[in-house]
């Protein structure tokens, strides 16, 4: 039985040897919690990750996280560099540009970019029904059919990487679905450009991702693995919902997984 009580950490007690315990423990000492089960569905953006950049500490203009943009205002009228070319960047890239401001977008490596449909039907559905497919396949087709729906992109600095979409997808990176970014750099409203080596442009958004951020109270031992059910779950009590983005989108899939942990805590309290 999970049981939550005082200091941000959790821990593994055993009250009989074939009973055990998780006790996740939080700041407020007075206060203590003994759930039968515990489902942390904190998603995967919890905490910005702000990697190590060469000169960055040394950068004199305005800089901040992706978590942190709100609007292009600050920027009209401004070279600024966008580190980072996932969802995230390219949106923020498309918006400076229709704003007023000269975005350059930092591809450090190759990036799958997908239209939000596909010859009139939604990615989504495209993907849903690929997946009767051979995942070799997939990654074969995909590019031959995205470069008639995007164009050839290697000519404005965007190369694919050399692992295909699928296979990327279950790596967790998850491809960029284009909502006018394309159109952006074709037009020469957003560039691209290489790795980032130094920074000259006035201002610098880090588009660099986020972290999951359970790892703070909950240690490797007490973690059940994958995100939804799993059998280590099941037996803890304890699950993850909403950490398993895959190429069928993220909100369809944490429905599938809320209604499978909501079974098993179901199935186990009737068991009791």
């Amino acid at each position: 039985m999970p049981s939550v009580s005082s200091s941000g950490r959790a821990s593994e007690r055993r009250s009989t040897p074939s009973a055990a315990r998780t006790a996740a423990t939080w700041s407020r000492p007075e206060w203590t919690r003994l759930p039968r089960h515990v489902v942390i569905a904190s998603g995967s953006n919890a905490e910005p990750v702000v990697p190590s950049l060469p000169e960055i500490e040394a950068f004199k203009g305005m800089r901040l996280h992706s978590a942190d943009y709100t609007e292009a205002a600050p920027f009209v009228g401004q070279s600024v560099l966008v580190v980072g070319m996932g969802n995230t960047g390219a949106e923020i890239a498309l918006d400076l540009s229709e704003c007023g401001a000269r975005p350059t977008l930092s591809v450090r490596k190759g990036v799958h970019i997908v239209p939000r449909q596909l010859f009139g039907v939604p990615i989504q559905m495209i993907a849903i029904a690929s997946r009767s497919m051979p995942q070799a396949v997939n990654d074969r087709l995909f590019p031959i059919v995205l470069d008639l729906a995007l164009g050839k992109l290697e000519k404005y600095g965007i190369v694919r990487p050399k692992q295909g979409i699928l296979e990327q997808v279950e790596a967790g990176r998850i491809p960029v679905i284009d909502v006018g970014t394309v159109r952006a750099i074709k037009s020469g409203g957003i560039k691209a450009a290489p790795d980032t080596e130094r920074f000259t442009e006035p201002g610098v958004i880090l588009a660099t991702g986020y972290r999951p951020g359970f790892e703070k109270f909950l240690p490797a031992e007490l973690r059940p693995g994958k995100s939804g059910v799993t059998r280590r779950a099941s037996k803890l009590g304890l699950y993850l919902v909403g950490f398993h983005n895959p190429i069928t989108g993220l909100l369809r899939e944490i429905g599938r997984e809320a209604v499978a942990v909501t079974a098993d805590i179901e199935r186990r309290s009737s068991a009791r």
